[in-house]
């Protein structure tokens, strides 16, 4: 898998640019904007943009708060949540039934634990542990949900460099491109991790 930033430019309110996902040959990608209020993504953060590189038609129904806060609340204890409701529907020509439909949320709680030094393929780096707690359910009235908890390492001036889940590593940072333009502004730039 590979996840990168592109095209990213300067606004009023910060920084926009695509949060683009290579998954074994299918892509999705979503527009990410930057501002003082943290990262917010239109599918809702990482998870929506995997799904559309799922291969599954998406349809965001709503999103409420950040994907990722700023980077001065990001401490060790803070907390935020995040909720993504969506449609989704298989692609012409899958193996399902035409015409279904799958409506899903996702709620999900993120904590900081602390600041810890991570190894991937990309090198060595000071970074916060970010214990996230994710909910997936039937988005209808009473039904029940399956949580499953992941970790994020997120280090300054770089981003992800590591997702686990369940003690496995799914994502780690192999490489970091900063484009010359963007180079100077540190967080700003492309990066690109693969599984």
């Amino acid at each position: 898998m590979t996840i990168s930033t592109r095209e990213v430019t300067a606004t009023p309110e910060g920084l926009k640019g695509l949060l683009a996902v290579d998954l074994k040959g299918k892509n999705g990608q979503t527009e990410a904007f930057c501002t003082s209020e943290g990262v917010r993504t239109e599918l809702g953060g990482l998870e929506g943009t995997l799904l559309s590189a799922s291969g599954m038609q998406v349809e965001v129904v709503s999103a409420e708060g950040v994907a990722v806060p700023p980077a001065a609340r990001m401490v060790p204890g803070a907390s935020w949540k995040n909720s993504l409701s969506v449609k989704m529907q298989p692609p012409a020509g899958s193996k399902m039934p035409g015409g279904m439909v799958f409506a899903s949320t996702f709620d999900k709680e993120a904590t900081v634990l602390g600041e810890e030094e991570v190894t991937v393929g990309g090198g060595t780096f000071k970074a916060l542990k970010v214990k996230n707690t994710t909910t997936a359910r039937a988005s209808r009235a009473g039904a029940q949900g399956r949580s499953v908890e992941s970790f994020i390492w997120f280090a300054p001036g770089v981003g992800i460099v590591k997702i686990a889940t369940g003690g496995n590593t799914d994502l780690e940072l192999l490489k970091v491109e900063r484009p010359a333009a963007v180079q100077k502004a540190p967080a700003r730039g492309k990066k690109s991790s693969k599984l």
